[in-house]
């Protein structure tokens, strides 16, 4: 079978908000396991997602992904769904500035060995949408995260990987506005089924030279 690590934040890990100090949704309702069971037999599915995480970009956080990707090598391929948290923590939300972090975290990412020797490959997931439920900081949030998402297709295009842009999913969202509901994990599973079924490994990244981005709807 086929191994793909999914690294990202909350909506990877499977974060619940209805707690009071919020929770995670069991296994057999988050997305990541969702798609193992639709999977079984052609991806072995595995997930690194921490809550709060951010487009890493300094040497501890570099240092976590290094020994994550480790862990589960050697990967067909490696699929990244960031950059949320970034715009929502941000006192003015900027998609150019953490465009410019995810720009130099793939970067480092492909000149990694198994990238270089097209080993692994890398699939760029642009994040859910965002929705602001009349909370003024959020609808900011969502309006950098939309040109995030454009910044982010442009990047997929640079460096010739695989992209995916959640944000046009129309997943059901929990009541925050910012967590994948448990409808919304379930649809997330569906749609991810059906990149990875749509997802020809030999076609990305022939050329160092003549990069092609492969979309995936």
């Amino acid at each position: 079978m086929k191994k793909v690590l999914f690294y990202g934040d909350s909506n990877t890990y499977g974060f619940d908000p209805r707690g009071m100090m919020g929770g995670r949704f069991p296994e057999s309702e988050r997305w990541t396991d969702i798609l193992a069971s639709k999977m079984y037999g052609e991806w072995r599915i595995f997930s690194d997602g921490m809550n709060g995480r951010v487009i890493p970009d300094n040497p501890y956080s570099l240092l976590s992904l290094d020994k994550s990707v480790l862990e589960y090598s050697p990967l067909d391929l490696f699929a990244v769904m960031l950059g949320t948290n970034d715009l929502i923590n941000m006192s003015v939300p900027d998609a150019e500035a953490v465009s410019s972090k995810m720009r130099d975290f793939i970067e480092r990412q492909l000149n990694r060995t198994e990238f270089i020797d097209n080993r692994t490959g890398f699939l760029l997931i642009s994040p859910p949408r965002i929705l602001p439920h009349m909370d003024e900081n959020l609808e900011e949030a969502e309006a950098q995260r939309k040109r995030f998402s454009s910044e982010l297709d442009i990047i997929a295009q640079e460096f010739g990987i695989f992209f995916a842009d959640a944000s046009e999913w129309d997943l059901d969202m929990s009541f925050d506005g910012v967590h994948l509901s448990a409808q919304g994990h379930q649809e997330f599973a569906a749609k991810m089924a059906d990149i990875l079924q749509g997802i020809d490994l030999t076609a990305e990244r022939q050329e160092v030279d003549d990069y092609v981005c492969v979309h995936l709807a």
